[in-house]
């Protein structure tokens, strides 16, 4: 399948009638093993590609890094695979939309683009001019070939910008506005409550994207309750991190290796997921 028909197919999975569960991946081989296990669409994560080269997340990961990590995923895989690209990387809406080229000619379908940051201190940015962001990155991706995604995210709940009430109504603004900019997927990351997830659905007008963050409800749940995709971000490299810890306290405390030795993929079928 070439890189417009997996366009093409992403777009649709948005559509329904399932909900569209995307397996967040921060190198080549957990790309293939979420590839090999069955899901059907591959997001990077920002937070695990900064991690795993060793800087902390958000404007702190370099550029090339990210993109470089991007590559070696869109290439691993035949799955779509959508790019976390931060708040866009560029200073400019110029900027940003020729860092979106750059990542669909890396071979992504799809991009994740924010409106907050954690430099000098926690806020949004401007809402109209995260909209003309958001406008030039679809008119970016209108002067290509390839249809993809634009996921717009908004971080009243990410950065714990208010009581449930405010963080609500706020990110169904922004997400409306950016909807009207021309976004495909409205991301509200870290909205948990049910009630709230019902809300955000209800009142957004389009596919709805929730983070599957502590408390959140279960795939199914969210299904039921409108939600049109569900991602993990950094939770499953973090959760290799744990394993990595375990294994060090287990070399370190008893001299034993079933820590990893137990749930290890054999060496052969690791092997084999790069062979083809």
């Amino acid at each position: 399948m070439d890189q417009v028909s997996r366009a093409r197919l992403f777009r649709q999975m948005h559509l329904g009638p399932g909900i569209l569960v995307i397996a967040n991946a921060w190198d080549a081989a957990s790309a293939r093993v979420f590839e090999e296990a069955g899901v059907r669409a591959i997001g990077t994560s920002s937070a695990g590609i900064a991690f795993s080269h060793g800087y902390p997340d958000n404007e702190f990961l370099p550029r090339d890094v990210l993109l470089r990590a991007t590559e070696e995923i869109t290439r691993s895989v035949h799955l779509p695979v959508t790019a976390d690209i931060l708040t866009g990387l560029g200073a400019s809406s110029r900027e940003i939309a020729a860092t979106v080229k750059e990542v669909i000619a890396l071979g992504a379908v799809g991009i994740n683009i924010e409106d907050g940051t954690e430099q000098g201190g926690f806020r949004l940015f401007d809402i109209e001019e995260q909209a003309d962001k958001i406008a030039a990155v679809c008119a970016a991706v209108a002067e290509t070939d390839v249809p993809i995604v634009v996921n717009a995210r908004t971080d009243s709940f990410w950065l714990k910008l208010g009581d449930e009430k405010s963080m609500t109504a706020e990110s169904v603004k922004r997400a409306n506005r950016y909807r009207a900019a021309g976004a495909d997927c409205l991301f509200v990351p870290s909205a948990a409550d049910r009630a709230t997830i019902k809300t955000l659905v209800d009142e957004i007008d389009g596919p709805v994207n929730i983070l599957t963050v502590p408390g959140c409800p279960p795939i199914a749940e969210l299904e039921a309750l409108g939600v049109r995709r569900a991602s993990e971000g950094s939770g499953p490299m973090r959760a290799s991190m744990a394993v990595a810890r375990r294994v060090a306290a287990e070399l370190l405390a008893t001299g034993t290796y079933a820590a990893f030795h137990q749930d290890a993929i054999p060496y052969a079928e690791a092997n084999r997921l790069f062979s083809r």
